[in-house]
Parts: C-alpha cells; sequence; structure tokens
C-alpha cells in the first residue's frame, strides 16, 4: 500500500472541506462527503487502526487523513490537514 499527498482539509468559513486536487473541494455532512451540487460524492469512515479518518469517493478511490491532524484542524490549533490518496 503506498500513498500520495493528493490535498488538503481546511476550514472554510468555519466549516471543515476537503480540496483533492484536480478533482475539486467537497464539504463534510455527518459521514457523508457533499459535493458542490448538493450532491453525495463519497462517505467518511475511521480507519480499521483508528489512527485516520478514510474518505471513500464514489468512483472506487480511497483517500485518507492523519485523525490527530483532524481532530488539531477541528479544535482550530492547526490550520490545514494534509490528504493522502491510498494506492
Amino acid at each position: 500500500m503506498s500513498f500520495r499527498k493528493a490535498g488538503r482539509v481546511a476550514l472554510h468559513d468555519g466549516a471543515l472541506q476537503v480540496e483533492i486536487d484536480g478533482i475539486g473541494r467537497f464539504s463534510f455532512d455527518d459521514t457523508m462527503l457533499i459535493g458542490a451540487d448538493g450532491k453525495p460524492v463519497g462517505y467518511v469512515l475511521p480507519s480499521a487502526s483508528g489512527k485516520a479518518v478514510n474518505l471513500h469517493m464514489g468512483a472506487g478511490q480511497l483517500y485518507t487523513v492523519i485523525r490527530t491532524q483532524l481532530l488539531g484542524l477541528a479544535g482550530q490549533r492547526i490550520q490545514k490537514a494534509a490528504v493522502f490518496e491510498v494506492a
């Protein structure tokens, strides 16, 4: 399994949003990823180890964010967190 940096998660107007390079920006709605058109494009689940949060996109693509970075972002201790594509 390999990882490639593919984007970032950041706060935009007080809401967490994920931006994946070459694909677009998505917002979080509970366990769903919502596209700019308001339609679901994927879902979010914790990893099996609990150390990451996995972003499952509709086309079978898998991205991951380190859990401690995501929590730091939500707590406004950091400004952005890296998103990695899992291959």
